[in-house]
């Protein structure tokens, strides 16, 4: 009989039949191989990442140190006689810097919070790390502010050095005193900078607590992922945490008592210090921009490891699992 005259059901059985004589059997060895190569590539990649961290750590650094450094500089200085109010001029110069920089973590934080609602979990403590910064910069901002010097009881009034006589009655002439209109200048320049300081740390205050009831929502929905769960959990806990912080500071700030510097540079010297302050700030945004660049290198490459890492799992799981009993 001819093999096209086979019955259709045995015609189907013998192909099976075939196939399975043909299959190539597992390689075991092979599949253990692939494991110490997976592993020695993973070695690799944590050496990198360890590079990369130690640059991103030691830039960070760098620019934190930076920062306090100036805002130290500029608390303990206050205006003179001869510099009027340029002194104050740049801490206010000074502070809206310090709020660009929050703003510039703020962008960057919106997209590593994006990263982890697409399921990148390895960044979910780098939102610890970029808020602990803005914190930071909120503290310098009241501490500039603090530095103001407030009103002071001065003499309004000063003898002029000559005096006059007139029917038998003498007379002392006066003028305001120079010290009385610094005074004056101060209280202007510091009333000024606490209300807007305040002013900002309210509306820091009541988006936080939006940002709260948001998340609170969020948390209510029954179908919200795991991986959205965990991140709504924990940027509740650093909403709740900012929130008590920022309370703190505005207390001080309305509260608090002035630490003005006690410094007081001439004219000459207060414009080359804001000279100083200039070539700084555009270094230190330079800085921040390559530590952003690491960062999104160093995050994509710490995704990529913790998927080799997954792998490796996999495959040591599969090899228990199907290697012969010794």
């Amino acid at each position: 009989m001819k093999l096209s005259q086979l019955p259709l059901a045995l015609l189907s059985f013998s192909s099976c039949l075939f196939a399975e004589t043909k299959e190539t059997p597992i390689d075991l060895e092979a599949r253990k191989a692939s494991v110490v190569n997976l592993e020695a590539q993973i070695t690799q990649r944590e050496a990198r990442l360890a590079e990369l961290g130690a640059e991103i750590v030691t830039l960070d650094a760098r620019i934190e140190k930076r920062v306090a450094e100036l805002v130290g500089m500029l608390a303990g200085m206050r205006d003179s006689q001869d510099s009027r109010f340029k002194v104050s001029q740049i801490k206010r110069d000074a502070i809206n810097q310090l709020q660009a920089g929050i703003e510039m973590y703020a962008r960057k934080r919106a997209e590593v919070k994006e990263k982890i609602r697409k399921g990148d979990t390895t960044a979910l403590g780098d939102l610890d790390k970029i808020d602990a910064h803005n914190l930071t910069r909120v503290e310098q901002i009241v501490e500039l502010t603090k530095s103001f010097p407030t009103h002071r009881d001065v003499e309004k009034y000063e003898a002029s050095g000559s005096e006059t006589y007139w029917n038998g009655y003498y007379q002392e002439n006066t003028r305001i005193s120079e010290d009385w209109k610094q005074n004056r200048r101060d209280g202007v320049q510091s009333g000024k900078q606490r209300n807007e300081t305040a002013e900002e740390l309210r509306k820091g205050i009541e988006r936080m607590e939006s940002l709260r009831r948001d998340v609170v929502s969020q948390l209510e929905n029954q179908k919200l992922s795991e991986g959205g769960r965990n991140l709504a959990i924990h940027e509740l806990g650093q909403k709740d945490a900012i929130i008590e912080r920022l309370k703190s500071q505005l207390q001080v700030v309305v509260l608090g008592e002035g630490s003005a510097g006690t410094r007081q540079p001439s004219l000459d010297e207060a414009v080359d210090i804001d000279n100083l302050l200039q070539d700084s700030s555009k270094d230190l945004r330079d800085d921040v921009s390559r530590l952003f660049r690491l960062y999104d290198v160093f995050s994509t490459e710490r995704a990529k490891t913790a998927a080799l890492k997954e792998n490796l799992d996999a495959r040591k799981a599969w090899l228990k699992n199907h290697s012969p009993a010794e």
